[in-house]
């Protein structure tokens, strides 16, 4: 039969059947739930025109040829044409109404293609991807690290670069930079030489300019030459190059400036074959401005390779240019792939030497494949189809028109109802604003938000009763973390301030946050030494600091760690935790303890073991020391909970931090301050059952991805989209 009917015991099984049965192109006509599964009814792509046809002959009334005493239809024969009417309608629906049948949900090759295209790579290197994907990632979640990294290694098995360095160098010969006009030759002249001069001296380099028509570029390379040591001479007359190359011949590395032309320029094929008359062997390195569109790459190559064959030789090998500059690196890559040119060196920016790189492919590739967001310029099959949908009156673009505004109109609302809510949105909002600034508008920022007046403001305007300390520079960043206000119910603030805007000696650092902020409740990130105690147990303040399993303390008269008090700990109460976007169970116990034998101060050891609530399988187990008064005891139970819960805001930060360094060039303060905020926030807001957050996370959680389960790493994933929308959108108005 045509229509076929699978069921599995979920959507992706019955799907999987249909696609192993039926094909890719499977037109799905009914999917529902039954007590044993899901059902799905399909019909092959081949028969789809046929069985309209055969519902278009059964639509044709039996009486239409009938005599008129014929005998009334059987009741079995109105439900099949009854039946197989509707059959015809739906499938004409479908088949009018869009270009290619497709499911609720796109497949591993949809989302694959979608997120390799969004960074940049053409449809034609996509394509020849795919037809390669292995089967056992052909049902594997889209955000399964195994797609990838095959996604990785199919490319970087593409991407040909320079293996070693040192050999090209001490080989020497001549290399002529050759490309389009303002693709950055000259400066690129002087990085290359200067690669080869920290290596191995300036007495064997020579720099040669053959660029006769900018004014000042003779004056601009002998700058270069002199800060270098090296010798720069410059041709004025074409039959002087072969000449001049002849008496260079006692020279290693002999490095040519050439005249930039358009790949469009006629005189293109007559510059590379003055550049092949030497006597000795000219490797010809193209330029490549990796800021340039696709479609202009692949002309300039194309025209490029075209004229090094006509003069002997292909091209040598390439360099990208103005990385800093580009949005996506995918385009320029997929052409040096495709036209198989082995890249040498990477340029990201004007400081010689220091803005040139060797050029490695997995770095290369992580860069790439790190786009975020979409482009208008990239496809998006579904927009295409449904711009691509017939219409009467031009309804199509009014009802497209009207979706982009009622999202604009959706994300200003998110962003609203997020600052009434939570303080210090409004700050973060700014300071992302700054994100693609200049460096020096990024730090007048900094310096007007985050000194000490503005900020102990917004901390009181915030209510902010305690304050989390942080425990120095987490694994993988460069900066400290901040300090993080808390309010009453021990929840962090985005209000992130630099922990070097604050006094020196954490004993100074605990003096202003009680006498100006306003600080009653401390949680330290690790066990803070005898004088701040002292000063917390002066001024009667509650505190908790995670410790370690291996932490010595005295119980008994014994010095003992950690690890061997669990057992003896009183069992003090049990409550459901939200710990990493999942709900455990939590048993707390405790303790008295001191640091020191003789100590007179008893600290509390607070030991929290989380499980899972339907296994009943122990998930993990976390210590604290404290506060050791009873007068706080229920307060200090629902603080340590609370404390659990955002036990994962350093490695919130850490991804955060990362996400952000792949973005446009930023100051690292203001990347320590966005990725604090944005960290605290995605945690409360994950936390809170306020109605801010109610209304929030659905629109902000479906901005990350529609299959992605609500957790802090999901909310900031869609915390970051959200920004960005939203400072694009308000640009634009």
């Amino acid at each position: 039969m045509s229509v076929m009917r699978f069921l599995g015991a979920t959507s992706r099984e019955a799907m999987r059947q249909v696609r192993d049965a039926l094909g890719d192109d499977a037109l799905i006509l009914s999917n529902r739930r039954m007590d044993d599964g899901v059902e799905v009814v399909a019909v092959a792509e081949e028969a789809q025109s046929s069985l309209v046809e055969q519902a278009e002959d059964v639509a044709v009334p039996a009486q239409a040829d009938a005599p008129s005493d014929a005998a009334p239809s059987a009741p079995g024969q109105d439900r099949l044409y009854a039946e197989m009417q509707a059959m015809r309608e739906l499938l004409m629906s479908h088949i009018a109404e869009t270009p290619r049948p497709r499911s609720a949900r796109p497949g591993v090759r949809g989302v694959l293609r979608q997120r390799l295209i969004t960074a940049g790579f053409s449809a034609r290197l996509v394509r020849e991807m795919l037809e390669t994907l292995p089967d056992e990632l052909v049902d594997v979640d889209a955000d399964d690290p195994r797609l990838l990294a095959w996604s990785r290694r199919q490319l970087e098995t593409r991407l040909e670069v320079l293996d070693d360095e040192a050999t090209m160098l001490e080989g020497g010969g001549v290399f002529a930079l050759v490309g389009p006009t303002g693709v950055g030759k000259t400066t690129t002249t002087a990085k290359f030489a200067a690669r080869y001069v920290m290596r191995f001296g300036g007495d064997d380099v020579a720099l040669v300019t053959t660029d006769d028509y900018r004014i000042g570029a003779h004056e601009q390379l002998r700058i270069y030459a002199r800060l270098l040591g090296v010798d720069v001479h410059a041709v004025h007359h074409e039959d002087d190059l072969e000449g001049l190359l002849t008496r260079l011949e006692g020279k290693r590395m002999v490095i040519v400036d050439t005249v930039g032309m358009s790949q469009r320029d006629q005189r293109v094929t007559g510059q590379i074959a003055r550049l092949g008359g030497a006597s000795r062997p000219v490797r010809r390195l193209l330029l490549l401005n990796a800021a340039s569109h696709g479609d202009t790459l692949e002309e300039v190559v194309e025209t490029y390779q075209r004229a090094s064959r006509d003069a002997g030789a292909p091209l040598y090998g390439c360099l990208l240019t103005k990385v800093d500059e580009a949005p996506r690196l995918g385009a320029a890559l997929d052409v040096v792939m495709r036209h198989r040119l082995c890249l040498y060196y990477v340029s990201h920016g004007q400081r010689v030497p220091e803005d040139i790189r060797l050029a490695e492919a997995p770095a290369l590739l992580d860069d790439a494949l790190a786009v975020g967001q979409g482009s208008p310029f990239t496809f998006d099959d579904g927009v295409l189809t449904d711009m691509l949908r017939p219409t009467t009156s031009g309804q199509g673009l009014q009802a497209l028109s009207r979706d982009l505004l009622a999202q604009r109109d959706q994300l200003a609302r998110v962003m609203e109802t997020l600052q009434r809510g939570v303080p210090g949105v409004v700050w973060l909002d700014a300071a992302w604003r700054r994100r693609e600034s200049p460096r020096a508008i990024q730090q007048a920022w900094l310096e007007e938000h985050l000194a000490p007046p503005p900020m102990i403001k917004a901390w009181n305007d915030a209510e902010a009763t305690g304050l989390f300390w942080p425990g120095g520079k987490p694994r993988g960043m460069d900066w400290a973390v901040p300090m993080l206000p808390q309010d009453a119910n021990g929840d962090v603030l985005p209000l992130a301030w630099p922990l070097h805007r604050w006094p020196p000696s954490d004993t100074q650092r605990l003096t202003l946050a009680r006498r100006h902020l306003g600080s009653h409740w401390h949680v330290f990130a690790r066990v803070p030494d005898a004088d701040v105690r002292q000063q917390l147990r002066e001024a009667d303040s509650p505190w908790l600091a995670r410790t370690r399993v291996q932490q010595r303390v005295w119980y008994a008269g014994e010095r003992l760690a950690i690890g061997e008090l669990v057992d003896l700990a009183e069992p003090c109460g049990q409550h459901t935790c939200r710990l990493r976007g999942r709900a455990r169970r939590v048993t707390l116990s405790r303790l008295p303890v001191t640091l020191a034998e003789a100590d007179t101060a008893t600290l509390q050891l607070w030991i929290a073991t989380s499980h899972d609530p339907e296994s009943g399988r122990q998930r993990g187990v976390y210590h604290w020391l404290g506060h050791g008064g009873d007068a706080l005891e229920i307060d200090m139970r629902a603080f340590v909970y609370r404390q659990l819960e955002q036990d994962d805001l350093s490695r919130l930060m850490r991804a955060a931090w990362q996400q952000l360094g792949a973005s446009a060039p930023l100051d690292c303060e203001l990347r320590v301050y966005l990725a604090a905020q944005l960290a605290s926030l995605a945690l409360r807001m994950d936390l809170s059952e306020d109605g801010w957050a109610v209304d929030a996370r659905p629109v902000v959680k479906r901005l990350a991805g529609e299959r992605k389960r609500r957790s802090p790493d999901t909310l900031l994933q869609g915390l970051m989209h959200l920004l960005t929308a939203h400072a694009a959108l308000s640009q634009a108005s």
